[in-house]
């Protein structure tokens, strides 16, 4: 952004020690995301590098097959469950060594929907376990690890209410167990309703970022990445050795993966096999799910950070892990640049840039938004190759970015959260379509407070943009009051989108 054209003749500003002083904090902002702008382009060279590498084949399995345990951890999940046991109760695998846990927490009418289904299949029910907690005792990792004493298994699979493994799931995943040192194998995330909306477009975008590139580059860089909490498998000693799940983060995966790595357990990441789940389609229930994740990579960072660049890691490891796991801090630092955006637009506008201003400006902006943008579209492209999809992202681009800092402002107080809590509710991400209900997520005072406040700041942050965007229109600086109105659009748009989940009606749905 050529920050030299903004020059208007005969502008005065009343006070340049404001304006230094903002100016100053804008500078060291713009270096913070700069810092993250960099490590992007690093994932990406590793990605380029990773992409030519002929894909990574399992050792032969020697000795008699092991036994695994497939968990399915559900907490009010009407809409879903019996899909989800139709697709587990299918995975191929000797049926002596197969047990399926249905570790059902729900409070509402789930729990009668998977016992009929059993009833109804008695052949599938012969293989699975049904355990209903009556409390929510550390929530998901809780049920994990109670789900763990209760079987011998060697071998844990994990599936999320909402993934549809394919029936080959353990036939593809577990050869790679023939190597002692594997700890976890990990299988991708596809997205069946990615086309279903404008808001799973977009999510599918965001995320292919880090399931298609970034995990991807951390494991052929042999870098510490993370179980993503479903759709792979864990070697029991590996997990017991880390300590077994914990329920003092809202990410009990991100921590229970840094503690087994530490120990030296390798982890596998297999990008060209995916699975198939469920994209949130509404607003709230996404920012929910952003939320939580943001929260639980603060906390871990918290908790583990110091204990990984204290630890014997090779250096490259330990750069990685901090990039990694302080990647919340990038939240923070959107939403001071969005506040300071507009007043350094007019004071660069009242005095032309000078000294060290003529260059960090303009190459801050690109290198920010610039890797950000070949990311996403990398994601996009090396998923199926869809070049016409790709243009058409490309074109709209600027509105998807607009977004994703709109939704900065939700990471942020996620990651003050994270910073100065530990633990939490696990609050689940409502899956089912548009039937799902999200009312459950707003209903409690702490999170209609919460969901309100962020929704005023998107709307302030909304409002600021438009009127900078009307003051540079009408100073005839229209190519910066484009980009202002976009970003506006962003923030005004994502607040608008929020409001019906937060009329008190919709507080009395059923979660």
């Amino acid at each position: 952004m050529e920050f030299a054209a903004l020059t208007p003749a005969a502008t005065s500003v009343p006070n340049f020690g404001m304006a230094n002083g903002l100016l100053a904090i804008y500078a060291l902002t713009l270096c913070g995301l700069g810092f993250f702008a960099a490590h992007r382009i690093k994932i990406l060279w590793l990605y380029y590098r990773h992409c030519r590498r002929p894909p990574m084949e399992p050792p032969p399995w020697t000795g008699p097959l092991p036994r695994v345990c497939v968990q399915c951890p559900l907490f009010n999940e009407p809409l879903v469950a019996e899909a989800l046991l139709e697709k587990v109760t299918a995975l191929r695998w000797p049926a002596e060594l197969l047990e399926i846990q249905i570790l059902d927490d729900s409070t509402d009418r789930t729990s009668d929907i998977v016992e009929e289904w059993l009833r109804r299949h008695p052949v599938a029910a012969a293989r699975c376990v049904h355990l209903h907690r009556r409390n929510r005792q550390g929530y998901k990792a809780g049920a994990l690890a109670g789900g763990m004493t209760r079987s011998p298994a060697e071998f844990f699979a994990v599936f999320d209410a909402d993934f549809r493994p394919e029936p080959d799931f353990l036939e593809k995943l577990m050869p790679y167990f023939a190597d002692a040192r594997v700890g976890v194998v990990q299988a991708r995330w596809e997205f069946s309703n990615r086309d279903a909306s404008l808001l799973t477009r977009c999510q599918g975008i965001f995320l292919d970022a880090h399931f298609i590139v970034e995990q991807a580059a951390r494991f052929s860089g042999d870098l510490f990445f993370n179980f993503n909490g479903t759709a792979g498998i864990w070697r029991r000693l590996a997990l017991e050795e880390a300590g077994g799940w914990r329920a003092d983060t809202v990410t009990e995966d991100l921590d229970a993966s840094y503690r087994a790595q530490l120990r030296g357990w390798k982890f596998v990441y297999l990008d060209r096999y995916a699975v198939p789940s469920e994209l949130p389609e509404n607003l709230t229930a996404f920012k929910s799910q952003q939320r939580r994740w943001t929260k639980g990579g603060m906390q871990v960072a918290r908790k583990l950070l110091r204990t990984v660049l204290a630890s014997d890691q090779p250096a490259r490891v330990k750069r990685e892990a901090f990039c990694h796991l302080s990647i919340g801090f990038v939240h923070p630092l959107l939403v001071l640049f969005s506040f300071l955006f507009v007043p350094c637009l007019y004071f660069f506008g009242a005095r032309p840039p000078q000294g060290i201003w003529l260059w960090i400006n303009p190459l801050s902006i690109v290198a920010i938004g610039g890797s950000t943008v070949t990311l996403y579209f990398t994601g996009q492209y090396f998923r199926q190759r869809r070049w016409l999809e790709g243009c058409a992202w490309m074109v709209g681009a600027p509105f998807v970015l607009a977004f994703g800092l709109a939704m900065s402002v939700t990471g942020c107080v996620a990651a003050l959260e994270g910073l100065l809590t530990e633990g939490g509710e696990f609050v689940r991400t409502p899956k089912g379509g548009n039937a799902a209900s999200v009312g459950g997520l707003v209903g409690r005072f702490r999170s209609r407070t919460l969901f309100t406040l962020i929704m005023c700041i998107e709307v302030a942050l909304g409002l600021c943009m438009f009127g900078g965007a009307v003051y540079f229109g009408s100073n005839e600086r229209n190519y910066i009051a484009i980009i202002l109105l976009v970003k506006a659009t962003g923030f005004l748009g994502l607040a608008a989108m929020s409001v019906p989940d937060l009329l008190p009606r919709m507080g009395t749905l059923r979660a």
